[in-house]
């Protein structure tokens, strides 16, 4: 769930671009005519990298509030597989927001109240609608959780996980570099992002590294304890999906 505004990033925005160019102002002037520090995500290039898998058509629906970013990846997950009804739109955003019950980042006198998403709402909402779901955790600490998610990328199969980006961020792993050697922790993870604002190019997706993202791959704002490395996989039962 992205927590900060963009009147809480555009300072340290601005720094860097000051730091590289004079005419640069904003994350905007950066990506179109100022320095850009990180190379486009060139999708094309992935399907045909070796030691790179990559599923193709989930470039991330960008949310349109500071609490739907669990919303955003549902609503991304159920496009790819074709779900009639299911609209990129701001108003499907907030219709399903209410739907699975969705909560806005406020101050609560309720020592159970919880902002955003959780993983069993997620998971009931999509079983509801045709999907066959699993929610997984993994607190091992050996990178199997890494090897679960390259797995399932190598599959196809999209997964939904949450980490402590933004004090907790829900986003689908959608590839998997291993870089051609065999140290999990030099691996690259491409994320199907709906708060893409970490490089210049505004396109839905992020990456990471491996090492950097299983750390922080873990949410203690969201949940009522600390989780680790929540995995929420979902695929259509037969004829509840469209296109795919």
């Amino acid at each position: 769930m992205a927590v900060s505004s963009r009147e809480l990033i555009a300072p340290v925005l601005v720094t860097l671009c000051v730091l590289t160019t004079a005419s640069c102002t904003s994350h905007s002037d950066c990506a179109q005519g100022g320095t850009r520090w990180f190379p486009p995500v060139d999708t094309q290039r992935l399907k045909n990298t070796p030691g790179v898998s990559f599923i193709d058509g989930l470039p991330g629906y960008q949310q349109t509030t500071d609490y739907t970013c669990g919303v955003a990846a549902v609503m991304t997950l159920c496009s790819y597989y074709g779900m009639a009804g299911v609209t990129l739109t701001p108003e499907c955003e907030l219709r399903m927001a209410r739907e699975i019950g969705a909560r806005e980042i406020k101050k609560s006198d309720d020592p159970a109240y919880r902002p955003g998403i959780k993983p069993d709402e997620m998971a009931a909402w999509l079983r509801g609608h045709g999907f066959t779901v699993s929610v997984d955790y993994d607190d091992k600490g050996d990178a199997s959780g890494l090897r679960r998610l390259q797995e399932n990328v190598m599959k196809g199969v999209p997964t939904i996980v949450e980490w402590a980006d933004l004090m907790g961020h829900w986003v689908i792993v959608v590839g998997y570099d291993t870089r051609n050697n065999d140290d999990p922790w030099d691996d690259v993870l491409i994320l199907s992002d709906s708060y893409d604002r970490y490089d210049d190019y505004r396109d839905g997706y992020t990456f990471v590294n491996a090492n950097r993202f299983y750390w922080l791959w873990y949410d203690v704002f969201c949940s009522d304890k600390l989780t680790w490395r929540t995995m929420i996989t979902a695929t259509p039962k037969d004829g509840a999906g469209g296109k795919r």
